[in-house]
């Protein structure tokens, strides 16, 4: 009988050992577990989900250092927002892919981002790219943002029907054209003017339409226009039907590769008129390219780096990335990811139908690059004009201008 009774005694006390240590593994597992979330409850609230907003331009390619640019500028003017805070207290995540200065890869871009959960995507500066994002846009219904973009089709369609879905920050190739225009007449005294023009670009026969319709409008007489395409070279042919007309203006409305190939050309066949051009010249790699052969030249574009008030933007770029100088495109980035942030915040959630609508009726928006009002019936911004001229191998700002 007693050994039966300490056999009872030693199952009590193991039974108790027992359950004494499954007390101390259960607390341990809290703590653990506890401690796992420790970081969580340091921060006080848990990880957000960000804001997806994506940038579609040329980076890769013969026009990538614009492209480079305005992802650079967004990186950089996303990190500005989410260290104050980021866009309703959620951060924001910037994904950029390449279009390649190519209509289908920018349509395919677009698509990809609006897939990867985009809010809305900035860019590309190139009208042939966001005409036809345009009309993709309205079947995703996410917003498409266009920078430099600046033939009218990229808002509105032939018959001028607005793309809802469709929005731009520059203003449009008919602005630029007259404003070309009445400089050329007013401020150059130039009673003629013969146009080189891309035959294959919607931006370059924009420019140039508007140019010509502004010019004669204003009693001016166009001397000839001659075609050609970029990619070609060599344009001395059509530079050759241009020179014995010997006219006051030329205006070139290619972007700056082509036109440093075109000035270069004219000079060597003693064409010393001065040229105009368009927003496709903005370009720190114009006058490398040139040289002096657009000495006392002329053109038009964006406010820019030339502006005071991009300072401070500018040495954080600079500082950011190497040592990278900024193309204007960085602005374009800068503004379009700050008016994204102002429509979210005035539409007091992030949704995109209410995002649309926010852009859409957009009045005084201040960004670098000037501010911003909506046309809701064609969402193109009412802006002025700014004018540049080269002198002593640098891009002079010489004012805003309207037509």
């Amino acid at each position: 009988m007693r050994e039966m009774k300490g056999d009872k005694n030693r199952m009590k006390s193991f039974s108790k050992r027992l359950s004494l240590l499954l007390v101390v593994l259960l607390a341990v597992s809290m703590l653990a577990g506890c401690a796992s979330e420790a970081p969580a409850a340091e921060t006080g609230e848990p990880a957000v989900e960000p804001i997806v907003i994506g940038y579609v331009g040329a980076l890769s390619g013969e026009t990538a250092v614009w492209g480079q640019a305005g992802m650079n500028g967004m990186e950089l003017t996303a990190k500005e927002i989410n260290d104050a805070g980021g866009i309703l207290g959620r951060p924001i995540e910037v994904i950029g892919l390449d279009g390649k200065g190519d209509p289908i890869d920018s349509v395919n871009a677009y698509k990809k981002l609006v897939s990867q959960g985009a809010i809305a995507v900035v860019g590309t500066n190139f009208s042939s790219c966001n005409i036809p994002m345009a009309a993709v846009a309205d079947q995703m219904e996410v917003p498409a943002i266009a920078t430099a973009a600046s033939n009218p089709l990229v808002t509105v369609d032939e018959n001028g029907n607005l793309h809802p879905y469709s929005f731009r920050i520059g203003f449009i190739d008919p602005f630029q054209g007259r404003v070309l225009a009445a400089f050329a007449m007013d401020e150059l005294d130039a009673k003629n003017a013969a146009v080189i023009m891309d035959l294959n670009s919607d931006y370059s026969a924009g420019v140039t339409e508007f140019f010509v319709e502004g010019f004669e409008a204003k009693g001016g007489e166009i001397l000839t226009i001659v075609e050609a395409q970029s990619g070609q070279n060599d344009f001395r042919a059509q530079l050759s039907k241009i020179a014995p007309l010997d006219p006051d203006v030329i205006l070139v409305p290619w972007i700056y590769k082509d036109v440093a190939l075109i000035a270069n050309q004219a000079r060597e066949l003693g064409i010393d008129a001065i040229f105009l051009g368009a927003d496709g010249w903005d370009s720190k790699e114009l006058i490398t390219m040139a040289g002096a052969s657009l000495e006392g030249c002329y053109y038009t574009s964006q406010p820019s780096f030339a502006n005071p008030v991009t300072k401070p933007f500018y040495d954080a770029y600079v500082e950011m990335f190497d040592g990278l100088v900024p193309e204007t495109e960085a602005l374009f980035g800068h503004d379009g990811l700050y008016w994204i942030k102002d429509a979210i915040e005035r539409a007091g959630e992030v949704d995109i139908a209410k995002l649309r609508d926010e852009l859409e009726t957009t009045t005084g928006f201040a960004g670098l690059l000037g501010d911003l009002t909506v046309d809701p019936a064609t969402h193109n911004p009412d802006k002025s004009v700014s004018v540049y001229q080269i002198k002593d191998m640098t891009q002079t700002f010489v004012g805003d201008f309207r037509p």
